[in-house]
């Protein structure tokens, strides 16, 4: 009896043994789950490229019926009528959603705050969320409520280059549009000298979260910025009109835009035509840790017009580590890091600027 007990005794697990066991278990875990979470954003990041792909698509049917790529927004306030409708929208048949491109009344204004008549007409298309210009890595909603309106979202901003997205009027020595995507524009292929296949027509970014202000006017905008774990950082020379000498002149700079404040609003409105609502520029490398700041149009008013805060400011940005994905304009998409050279990611955004960039700097 006493030789049955004793047997009985060694079946179990002593207490260092089930620490051991739990430990072995928390060390596989951990070695695991880095590897489980690494194949998810890799999965993503395949989405994403495909993503683009489809607007590379889109792009060139719209090209092969109109001999031009579709205008970076149109209609604007400098054009004389306040209207502001982005490139995505002229897309919609080439998405095969030629139902919602119906739907859209281009005679109005695409972003009334749903309090006038006029905003009805566009409400359908502005709450319709399109997971082609979603990306599964940006977990931000993917509809904001803006001004009392449902707007939906998207993650791939338009290029402009390195200069500025809107007509300088008066015209005023500062850089013109020198990419794909700009007020009114009309690029086709054949005017895209660097060639198709080292000029960027659209990359990412990272949508506004639900913290984001309502509007523009208030104080409150000026200390909100969604980026997320993005601080400003150092002297950035590349930045909104003359050079940047400090980090206290960059706030200056973006609170003293029209209209004021930082860029609360990436990506949270994909029918709209604005910068930073759809469109972004060179100035910078790929998620840069300066504040994108949104600028707005020049204070002409003025004697001499103030041409320094002239929009924009707005770089590409993704959740993706390390870099971000960008369409080329020959339908490829490529990968680039945060650490590409800046001289070259301005070139890859230039569509004429007769640059000379090798296949192994990007």
């Amino acid at each position: 009896m006493a030789g049955d007990a004793a047997c009985r005794r060694r079946r179990g697990f002593t207490l260092i043994e089930l620490l051991v066991v739990i430990a072995i278990i928390a060390v596989l875990i951990a070695l695991l789950l880095p590897a489980v979470q690494a194949a998810r954003e890799a999965a993503r990041r395949i989405q994403c490229t495909n993503n683009l792909k489809q607007l590379g698509l889109a792009m060139h049917n719209y090209h092969s019926t109109s001999n031009t790529f579709p205008p970076g927004r149109m209609n604007t306030y400098v054009a004389g009528n306040g209207h502001c409708w982005g490139a995505y929208s002229q897309l919609l048949p080439q998405f095969e959603l030629q139902n919602l491109f119906n739907a859209m009344n281009f005679s109005v204004n695409p972003d009334p705050d749903y309090t006038t008549t006029t905003a009805a007409a566009n409400s359908t298309g502005a709450r319709t969320v399109l997971n082609t210009l979603l990306c599964p890595s940006d977990t931000a909603p993917a509809s904001t409520v803006v001004g009392g309106g449902v707007y939906a979202g998207h993650n791939y901003l338009l290029n402009v280059g390195s200069g500025y997205s809107v007509v300088q009027n008066p015209p005023a020595p500062l850089t013109p549009p020198d990419g794909i995507f700009f007020e009114n524009s009309r690029v086709g292929i054949e005017t895209i000298t660097d060639g198709t296949s080292q000029t960027i027509s659209i990359s990412e970014t990272m949508r506004s979260g639900a913290g984001a202000p309502t509007g523009f006017k208030g104080a409150t905008v000026f200390a909100q910025d969604p980026l997320s774990g993005f601080v400003i950082t150092g002297n950035n020379s590349a930045g909104n009109g003359p050079p940047i000498v400090s980090d206290s002149d960059y706030v200056t700079r973006c609170l003293t835009a029209s209209p004021p404040g930082f860029q609360p609003t990436r990506g949270i409105k994909w029918l709209y035509g604005a910068p930073g609502h759809s469109m972004y520029n060179h100035r910078r490398p790929p998620n840069d840790k300066g504040y994108d700041c949104r600028g707005g149009l020049p204070h002409s008013d003025k004697s001499p017009a103030d041409w320094t805060n002239l929009s924009l400011n707005i770089t590409s940005r993704s959740r993706h580590p390390g870099g971000v994905n960008s369409l080329f304009c020959d339908g490829h998409v490529q990968y680039i890091k945060n650490s590409v050279n800046v001289s070259t990611w301005q070139a890859l955004g230039s569509r004429n600027g007769g640059e000379v960039v090798s296949s192994d700097g990007f």
